[in-house]
């Protein structure tokens, strides 16, 4: 079995790739497929579902215009997605049979003004850092009133999103 102590799981097995949301108890998670390669997963509020222009509910299956694909996927980083490889490495990680990387470990909001000036940035190193009452995020019902209530949790803003190393391209 080797050093996987939940015995052997199968690897990629049927996992859809052309899905774009996928609901769950709790909420939905959205996938990216950028034409680079890997798959960026983000689990997703109303606010970004409503910045990402998807139906918050009904299921929705990825473009297969590339050029699409690809802006779909930009926006998708501009809330903070994760690059995989693949799926099942997210998988993995859900599950506990790999720990995070640092970078997989930080949660970070980012909230984009409706004016179109500048972005607002939270970082927290860890899910431990984040404050417990940090659920009033979720709560906000437009992209201004989430800046509103990030700049309460100390967001800094920075009026050239350039700047902003976590939105810099990683795949």
């Amino acid at each position: 079995m080797g050093d996987n102590p939940f015995g052997s799981c199968p690897q990629n097995s049927g996992l859809n790739t052309n899905k774009r949301t996928e609901f769950g108890r709790l909420g939905c998670t959205v996938y990216g497929y950028p034409s680079s390669g890997g798959i960026l997963i983000k689990e997703v509020d109303v606010v970004d579902m409503q910045f990402l222009h998807l139906d918050r509910f009904a299921a929705a299956q990825r473009s297969l215009n590339i050029i699409e694909e690809d802006k779909f996927c930009t926006r998708l980083r501009m809330l903070g997605a994760v690059w995989w490889a693949d799926e099942q490495e997210w998988i993995n990680v859900q599950l506990g049979l790999r720990g995070k990387t640092e970078l997989e470990s930080r949660q970070l909001v980012f909230g984009w003004p409706t004016n179109g000036k500048g972005v607002w940035v939270l970082r927290y190193e860890n899910e431990r850092a984040v404050p417990r009452d940090f659920g009033k995020v979720s709560l906000a019902v437009d992209m201004d009133e989430r800046c509103r209530v990030m700049r309460e949790y100390g967001a800094r803003f920075y009026d050239d999103p350039e700047g902003v190393e976590e939105l810099k391209r990683r795949s």
